[in-house]
């Protein structure tokens, strides 16, 4: 396995950059994405154990420009079983936090809730990142009539993960639009909302939490 120390430039400096790291074990169907992806995002690591996918004969010169401009990572874990890519992915996701600038964006594609972990820690570590699932939900599940506001539903996100809350109101400004991402949620109004609610409390720019107000927001009918 190459050393991963060289598989990325060392530091990146442009603004808006977007890293997308696809778990191919969990989302085989998502290869067929990949040139697209390619257009969207400035590094790439793929991370499976075993998989019979194929790609076209097609793709084998422009995929190996973009392997040697170092924006494409392919990675297939030397060990395979449960879990093995997942390793892959949280191992990358922290090499290329600590090699690209604060405003670097991360996705990870899957549908193993596991890897939310990984997705948690970025956002502790003041960075943007989310999982993209390529799975429908079940359709037969039954459809709230009422869903939750958007200040309920991120008050049950920091009942769940209340060891890993944003300290500062960028970061957590930050945190609400990565998971609002395309909902049209004004981070700025949510983030009053909870002040207004008492969930939050913001001194000398570090934000403080009422875990009885936010347990309270989470569990009120909607």
């Amino acid at each position: 396995m190459p050393n991963p120390s060289t598989a990325f430039p060392l530091k990146v400096e442009k603004t808006d950059y977007r890293i997308l790291l696809i778990d191919l074990e969990n989302c085989p169907n998502q290869i067929r994405q990949l040139m697209n992806n390619l257009e969207q995002y400035a590094q790439i690591v793929v991370c499976y154990a075993q998989s019979g996918t194929k790609i076209p004969l097609d793709w084998i010169i422009p995929l190996t420009t973009v392997v040697n401009q170092n924006r494409l990572k392919i990675v297939k874990m030397p060990n395979g079983g449960k879990n093995a890519a997942d390793f892959g992915i949280a191992f990358w996701a922290g090499l290329l936090m600590a090699q690209t600038n604060n405003d670097a964006h991360f996705d990870i594609v899957s549908d193993d809730a596991d890897l939310d972990h990984v997705v948690s820690l970025l956002n502790d570590q003041q960075r943007s990142a989310k999982r993209i699932r390529t799975q429908k939900q079940n359709d037969a599940a039954p459809i709230a009539k009422n869903p939750p506001t958007s200040a309920q539903e991120y008050c049950i996100h920091l009942d769940t993960h209340q060891k890993n809350r944003p300290v500062k109101k960028e970061t957590l400004l930050n945190h609400i639009k990565s998971k609002f991402n395309g909902a049209g949620i004004d981070a700025e109004k949510l983030f009053e909302e909870l002040s207004r609610q008492g969930a939050i409390k913001l001194v000398d720019n570090k934000i403080s939490y009422n875990q009885k107000k936010i347990t309270e927001l989470a569990k009120q009918p909607a």
